[in-house]
């Protein structure tokens, strides 16, 4: 193997170094303040979490079952299926209860609504992310996922 020659090695390096400074005087730092810190040795590991809000249903349900049903499947939205076996999902988690019969328990939509918003407010050692409350998903979309539960029979 030939070597590279020191000027071959310094016309790179300086070449690299003029790239690398106008990649970062042109794109900002990426702002992760709106994901959850898990650590427990740096600083936003103590920062306190949002408490648990109680959210109930304001009039009808009018949630779109098929809407719910593909949000609560989608892996990058509301991934019900990373922890729950439900109606047509694949590859389902086994760490919550199984929601495949669900329709059939006769839980309310309020009392499912209010549970999907934040079901810290129910269990607060729960695993379940508070969907409502950390903005994960909207009101018509936890509408949509209680319609789609609520027909799984």
């Amino acid at each position: 193997m030939k070597s590279i020659s020191a000027n071959c090695r310094a016309a790179l390096a300086a070449l690299f170094l003029t790239t690398a400074g106008q990649a970062g005087a042109q794109a900002p730092a990426p702002d992760y303040s709106a994901y959850p810190c898990l650590s427990y040795t740096l600083d936003c590991g103590k920062l306190a979490t949002r408490k648990p809000q109680v959210k109930m249903l304001e009039g009808t349900l009018n949630g779109n079952a098929e809407k719910g049903k593909q949000l609560a499947q989608a892996r990058n939205n509301g991934n019900c299926l990373a922890c729950h076996v439900m109606k047509g999902g694949s590859q389902p988690g086994t760490r919550g209860p199984d929601l495949s019969h669900y329709g059939s328990a006769g839980r309310s939509d309020a009392e499912t609504y209010t549970a999907i918003h934040d079901m810290r407010t129910r269990n607060p050692d729960t695993l379940m992310p508070p969907f409502g409350t950390n903005g994960i998903l909207s009101d018509p979309e936890i509408r949509d996922i209680v319609a789609f539960l609520q027909a799984s029979k």
